[in-house]
């Protein structure tokens, strides 16, 4: 053979290339498992950020209440709300808020210091119902006429920590 000759390349048999590539495959398992198993969690993480930070609720009031704070609009038109609460504490809170000619830190109290819901003076206009657990949200609806209102947590010590904020609807 001359040095002008040259040799073809010799492809391997078909046995010792597919053996090859399976060689490939076995030693990218662990790295396409963890590349899977990563996908995975990254979906859950998405799919629970999705659920548990979801858009706040429809409203055209929003109500934040906080530990020990409620924070909403000082002054409402009269008409029809919808008040979107937010529960941003780390405890569970409840919003109702009442009709009143009593300013908020004057209402009537009860023995233990709570807000007495039961006085003559005041008139529930909305409540939240049952209490909403830390980063849970509602909406409550209500029909408000010109006048004075108070907007509580009326859960035990809660109105006396300050969750309590007067209203004046126009």
């Amino acid at each position: 053979m001359t040095v002008a000759q040259s040799v073809p390349p010799r492809i391997p048999p078909r046995d010792v290339r597919a053996a090859a590539y399976r060689q490939d495959i076995r030693a990218l398992t662990p790295t396409l498992g963890l590349l899977g198993i990563v996908l995975v969690v990254a979906g859950i993480a998405v799919a629970v950020s999705l659920a548990t930070h979801s858009a706040a609720p429809a409203g055209d009031v929003a109500v934040t209440e906080t530990d020990y704070r409620i924070s909403m609009p000082a002054t409402l038109r009269a008409g029809h709300h919808s008040f979107a609460i937010a529960n941003d504490g780390r405890q569970p809170h409840e919003f109702v808020l009442f009709r009143t000619d009593v300013p908020a830190d004057a209402v009537p109290l009860d023995p233990s210091g709570d807000m007495n819901e039961d006085s003559p003076l005041v008139h529930t206009v909305a409540d939240s119902g049952n209490s909403l657990a830390p980063s849970t949200t509602r909406v409550v609806s209500a029909n408000l006429s010109p006048g004075h209102y108070v907007a509580v947590c009326n859960l035990p010590a809660h109105y006396h920590l300050g969750m309590h904020v007067d209203v004046t609807v126009k």
